[in-house]
């Protein structure tokens, strides 16, 4: 299957400068997605004692958000399919930092949810709309680092939040932090909407193709889609368990301080973020993207069991840890290339939606059954949890890419 991407020969039409400016906001896009998911995390103590409120409630507000993205995740990227990535990414740009910057106006709760439930929907467009203008847009040779470029947004999206959220809540108060946040987001919208001209879109192309709803679904329950589904999930939940409770592992195991078990956390994304860069460089250099995977993935499956044993010193085990967060970063780029090379002509839009489903369920479920293993067991059971989902990631497109479709 090859992805629905323009030939050689279009994408040589645009310039260097015009395919840099392309990832430079494609890559600011995914920043501001990855940056409103943590930027009420410094607001919640503000927002309590203001809307008379509990945690929990507050913790709804999220939790619409991601709820509003899942249900809408397949249809957006249906329709990216169907009348192109562009105009969809513009949209919404606007409908999720809009509804973000007037959330900071609202006086009830009750609206500041909505506002976040429509932010949820618009935050759905970017995994389908990136991966379309980026493959339609990107020389053939620059795709790799391009996509991780991508990925590195993403995860500095998620370490800035917390940062800047605090520092604008301290001048501004949380409604001000929210309004500014948001207002920075309409400023990249604008910015979207004049380049317009230099974002590509072949996906235009298959507008009046009839039977694209059948097509569709034949693609993503072909094996290799289905394989690439159950990858997100499963290696997203290892992620997802090792990010929550990393910090409660370091202080059960080593009796470490929290703000060293901290370091340990800020460490393991440090170093998937430097892992990326090398991921994107490597991916531009080979073809054997599920080789990349295999090696990659395995050798953080081995370093995550080894660290579950608890014959580790705590500094070993930061290496070891360190190490799986690098192996992470690196495949990324392949990862993000092979679901291109696996997307169906002009259906890369909704099979990046349904990849993006199984990602949402394995960060969802993950922190949650990992903290029912503490309970009943002992900490390194998050340790043996990420190691299996990994291998069972490994597993997934192992299989899938056995044999051509």
């Amino acid at each position: 299957m090859n992805a629905s991407v323009n030939t050689t020969a279009d994408r040589q039409r645009l310039s260097d400068a015009g395919q840099f400016a392309v990832v430079g906001l494609v890559g600011g896009g995914h920043l501001i997605s990855h940056f409103y998911v943590l930027c009420l995390a410094p607001l919640l103590p503000a927002m309590a004692a203001d809307l008379q409120v509990g945690y929990a409630e507050l913790g709804l507000i999220t939790t619409a958000f991601f709820f509003a993205a899942a249900m809408v995740q397949m249809p957006v990227g249906i329709l990216v399919d169907r009348f192109g990535a562009r105009r969809m990414l513009l949209a919404g740009t606007i409908l999720l930092s809009g509804s973000i910057t007037l959330s900071g106006y609202t006086e009830s709760y009750g609206g500041i949810v909505l506002l976040f439930v429509l932010a949820g929907i618009g935050n759905s467009v970017f995994h389908p709309c990136d991966y379309v203008v980026i493959s339609s847009s990107v020389q053939e040779n620059r795709l790799g680092k391009s996509f991780g470029f991508h990925s590195l947004c993403g995860t500095l999206g998620f370490a800035l939040a917390p940062i800047v959220m605090a520092a604008l809540a301290s001048w501004y108060g949380w409604r001000g932090a929210l309004s500014a946040a948001g207002m920075a987001g309409l400023v990249l919208a604008a910015a979207i909407l004049l380049a317009q001209g230099v974002l590509r879109d072949d996906t235009e192309r298959k507008r009046r193709e009839p039977g694209q709803l059948r097509r569709t679904w034949k693609a993503l329950i072909s094996r290799r889609v289905v394989g690439h589904f159950i990858y997100f999930a499963t290696s997203s939940a290892a992620t997802g368990a090792l990010g929550a409770f990393i910090v409660v592992v370091m202080i059960a195991q080593y009796g470490v301080s929290e703000e060293l078990a901290g370091a340990v956390l800020t460490a393991y994304l440090g170093a998937a973020a430097a892992g990326v860069i090398l991921g994107g460089l490597l991916a531009d250099r080979t073809r054997r993207h599920d080789l990349v995977l295999i090696v990659t993935m395995g050798s953080a499956a081995f370093v995550t069991a080894v660290a579950a044993t608890g014959t580790l010193g705590f500094w070993l085990c930061v290496a070891a840890l360190t190490l799986a967060g690098v192996a992470k970063g690196v495949v990324m780029p392949s990862r993000d290339l092979m679901v291109r090379e696996d997307a169906p002509d002009g259906l890369l839009g909704a099979v990046v939606a349904f990849t993006t489903i199984g990602f949402t369920i394995g960060n969802g479920s993950a922190p949650a059954v990992a903290g029912w293993l503490i309970d009943v067991g002992s900490p390194l059971s998050v340790f043996w949890l990420a190691s299996a989902l990994t291998l069972v990631a490994i597993g997934s497109v192992a299989v899938a890419r056995r044999a051509p479709e």
